[in-house]
């Protein structure tokens, strides 16, 4: 079963089309979601940041990277990881909204 994907989920159409959506590069930087499971042959950190908006967080990072990411909470407190699924979608524009970001960085 393939679940929608949460970006634009519970945006409405006209709500969208008030809103420029800012687009990356085909080159840029994107994000996974991950959750922490036994890597035991690998050294990573869990880093915590907030940014406004996905895309400056994404900005961060070299092109084509893609960013673990454990957990993303929005200014109103509303938590989503891998395993969370809101009827309403995201609660919170994650475009622009200040965001709670926690994500693996990996050790050399």
């Amino acid at each position: 079963m393939v679940r929608s994907f949460k970006f634009f989920s519970g945006n409405e159409e006209d709500e969208l089309e008030e809103h420029l959506i800012e687009t990356l590069d085909d080159d840029s930087a994107s994000w996974s979601w991950t959750s922490l499971l036994p890597l035991t042959n690998y050294t990573y950190d869990i880093v915590e940041t907030q940014s406004d908006g996905i895309h400056e967080f994404l900005y961060r990072f070299p092109n084509r990277f893609i960013v673990p990411v454990l957990s993303i909470t929005g200014p109103n407190g509303r938590f989503h990881d891998a395993n969370t699924q809101y009827e309403d979608g995201w609660g919170f524009d994650i475009t622009s909204d200040l965001l709670t970001i926690r994500f693996l960085r990996f050790e050399p």
